[in-house]
């Protein structure tokens, strides 16, 4: 089993005149002690306008940056919301990240799912999964295609351009797909793209469900690319230490914050997009009032392994619950709330010198294997 790191890079009230700048030298150094410590691969997410909550406006400038300071640590897009970027200009980026990165690019893509970013992209919720279905064609195509060209309905390219430079690793890096709605596993495995599970707050036996459904259908994949990534990787969000009873202590804020502040965000679409069929699945957390997000909803996700607080030793029995319904990899949601930096890397460590060397001895299902790209006619994406 792999296991990597995961970043909203969050900064909390109260700010200091330099949080914004302290924040990205502190992930930079917990990375790179990951990386020192054999941690698979960190992977960060992109965010736009959302104070607090995520900084990380330009995951690819921050990866360019980590792929210097760091030698074999997987480097994740958790993931390009492809919506509000131009296809070309994410082959391109992706694949000078790949370069300069010598090969260690994992390529994750996703649609969104916050109002203030779709208001700020001007991109109407009914238009995201078409768009991101698009893009998420496109792009491979132009890592194989020489010259290349694209008439369809979000963009097109003409005449016949050569994209450069292409990915180092061929065919090109592992695809992704972000998975918070229960349909995008089925659609992962139809395009024979690895599924990130962003799944917080649903229980163990509903997400073994979604993911026996991407297990059922990436056997009959239709890759948009030249790879099926049959992958599962889960996010497991927590916190580790010598103090357990201190750890618990200072992660149940933290744990309280970053999900009425999750909430918040995500039910904002709902309620704009309530007639949109593929945001549906949020109507749930439009209900909560994030004011009722209390100790009670702290010790749900404890008690049902949604999250993973206390010593090394509940790291691997959280991280072994998610093996045993599927994944092949684990990414430790470390930074959030008011977490201090200190704090974390001692979690980084407890992970990786008593945790990893466990995790890593689990088999695993998902792999990623050559294959032709399928042939998709227009209809299918829009």
């Amino acid at each position: 089993m792999k296991a990597g790191l995961i970043y909203e890079i969050e900064s909390v009230k109260p700010h200091a005149a330099d949080h914004e700048y302290r924040v990205f030298w502190q992930t930079m150094e917990q990375i790179e002690l990951a990386d020192r410590l054999g941690f698979d691969s960190v992977w960060t997410v992109e965010h736009h306008f959302l104070n607090e909550f995520s900084y990380c406006s330009a995951p690819e400038v921050f990866l360019a940056c980590v792929s210097q300071r760091t030698r074999r640590i997987r480097l994740g897009h958790g993931v390009v919301v492809l919506p509000f970027n131009h296809p070309v200009r994410v082959a391109e980026r992706i694949a000078v990240l790949d370069i300069m990165s010598n090969g260690r690019v994992e390529f994750g893509t996703g649609r969104a799912t916050t109002m203030d970013e779709l208001r700020g992209f001007r991109v109407s919720p009914a238009d995201t999964r078409p768009r991101w279905a698009e893009a998420v064609e496109m792009i491979p195509r132009m890592w194989r295609e020489d010259p290349f060209s694209h008439h369809g309905k979000y963009w097109t390219v003409e005449p016949p351009l050569s994209i450069v430079p292409k990915p180092l690793q061929k065919p090109h890096p592992p695809m992704w797909v972000a998975a918070t709605n229960p349909d995008t596993f089925a659609v992962a495995a139809d395009r024979g793209l690895g599924v990130l599970c962003f799944t917080l707050g649903v229980e163990l036996p509903e997400v073994n469900k979604r993911v026996e459904i991407y297990r059922d259908g990436i056997t009959r994949a239709r890759p948009v690319g030249q790879t099926i990534n049959s992958q599962v990787s889960m996010n497991v969000m927590g916190l580790f230490g010598d103090d357990v009873h201190e750890t618990e202590e200072v992660a149940r804020d933290a744990v309280i914050w970053y999900v009425r502040r999750g909430y918040e965000l995500v039910s904002s679409i709902s309620r704009a997009a309530a007639s949109e069929e593929s945001y549906r699945y949020l109507n749930t957390a439009a209900r909560y009032d994030p004011e009722q997000i209390d100790r009670d909803y702290y010790e749900f996700l404890k008690e049902g392994d949604l999250i993973a607080i206390g010593g090394a030793d509940e790291a691997v029995r959280v991280a072994r619950r998610y093996h045993e319904i599927g994944a092949d990899q684990v990414l430790f949601f470390l930074q959030y709330g008011a977490i201090s930096h200190e704090r974390i890397m001692r979690a980084i460590e407890l992970i990786g010198r008593e945790a990893l060397p466990e995790l890593h001895s689990w088999p695993t299902i998902g792999k990623l294997v050559a294959a032709e790209p399928a042939e998709r006619g227009a209809a299918l994406l829009h």
